[in-house]
């Protein structure tokens, strides 16, 4: 456990793309919308949602993938296994993710606390991601960090395990079978049994249950897909 908690602090390392570009960025998209919604209140008042907050995911993910393409090659000179970073990365996604909910979550306080920065803007309590027990409002928040992360990292692993030619080949691969899914799907009318089935699903099943499933599959993918990656 020691040897992993060493490993996991090469993620340190490299905090302004760790920690402070994903908030940075976040918090340049909550400015943009605070002015824009400000702006626009009185043509279309109520209307206040947006959904900026999808940048602070999107980033963490680009930065969850840059651990693998360019700190798993250092690890691996420094005589790390493979074993030992992929749990270190792991751990520390785990971490990130659940600090990042809690933020999140106190941010959610906060804008409802001020009627939404006082333009009733809805940037952190986007309708139905906004739940109304706290515990789960931290999961709600924290569940979509691993999932994304995990599906970056395997995607990153995949990368570094069969190259470029290997990573295309794999999206036009499922690029193809989305494609004839979607067209027996339509053959068959399933579209409206599959929304009915969405439909009855609870919310934390959607928002947590499932991506965590996800997260997991992904997790478990690029562990086993990093034991022959090199460098």
């Amino acid at each position: 456990m020691t040897r992993i908690l060493d490993v996991a602090r090469m993620h340190t390392v490299a905090w302004l793309g760790q920690l402070a570009w994903p908030w940075a960025i976040m918090g340049i998209s909550l400015g943009t919308n605070l002015l824009i919604f400000a702006s626009i209140d009185d043509a279309a008042p109520g209307k206040n949602t947006t959904g900026g907050l999808a940048s602070l995911y999107i980033v963490c993910a680009i930065v969850a993938a840059a651990s693998i393409t360019q700190v798993f090659p250092f690890a691996l000179g420094m005589g790390v296994t493979r074993r030992t970073f992929y749990l270190a990365t792991t751990l520390v996604n785990v971490v990130q993710a659940v600090a990042y909910g809690v933020l999140l979550y106190l941010l959610n306080l906060l804008e409802g606390g001020t009627n939404g920065f006082g333009i009733q803007l809805r940037f952190f309590r986007v309708p139905y991601v906004d739940v109304s027990n706290g515990l789960l409002q931290i999961a709600v928040y924290a569940v979509p960090f691993l999932f994304l992360n995990f599906l970056a990292i395997f995607v990153a692993v995949w990368y570094v395990r069969f190259g470029t030619n290997g990573l295309f080949a794999t999206g036009a691969v499922a690029i193809l079978v989305s494609g004839l899914l979607i067209a027996l799907i339509t053959w068959q009318g399933w579209f409206g049994d599959i929304w009915q089935w969405l439909s009855s699903q609870h919310q934390a099943s959607l928002l947590v249950g499932w991506p965590a499933l996800l997260a997991a599959a992904a997790g478990l993918g690029g562990m086993a897909a990093i034991r022959r990656a090199n460098a």
